[in-house]
């Protein structure tokens, strides 16, 4: 299925990831919310697709050679490790459509199993080169925090 293109849209392109803080409603930033230098990269397409996906920087690798998720050597693995492993790593893929600064995300296939078939909806400020996505207040350890994610075109 076609998505239609959306005119003059200043997202199109690829964008990696800057930085990555988490803004708590009781005044507290945490600047290293995804750690010291996330990395990721995000794709806004002409015909209105996005590909994202994001993790720690300093993420340990697996104890064993893996050569694809679908092998039975993952079963292999500790829980631990696997869940070390998928708490560290960020991916979806869908549509999107823009609406003044706010872009929506319909999610397609994701990491996160129950965002498949949900929106997310992210307010956007742009500043020469740079991306800023940012999430409505999410309820997190007893109030209200923001993300705000930091990209910058390649």
């Amino acid at each position: 299925m076609s998505t239609p293109s959306i005119p003059n849209n200043p997202l199109i392109g690829i964008w990696k990831l800057i930085s990555a803080i988490a803004i708590h409603s009781h005044g507290t930033i945490n600047p290293e919310v995804y750690g010291t230098h996330p990395v990721g990269y995000i794709t806004y397409t002409l015909d209105g697709h996005i590909m994202v996906m994001f993790s720690r920087s300093e993420r340990s690798s697996l104890s064993q050679e893996i050569q694809s998720p679908f092998r039975p050597e993952m079963q292999s693995l500790s829980t631990e490790e696997l869940a070390q492993a998928f708490t560290t790593f960020n991916a979806y893929a869908g549509t999107y459509t823009l609406s003044g600064n706010t872009v929506t995300h319909q999610i397609e296939i994701a990491s996160i199993p129950n965002r498949v078939g949900k929106t997310l909806v992210r307010t956007f400020t742009l500043s020469e080169s740079r991306l800023t996505l940012s999430t409505p207040p999410v309820l997190s350890d007893g109030g209200e925090t923001v993300f705000e994610l930091v990209w910058e075109r390649i």
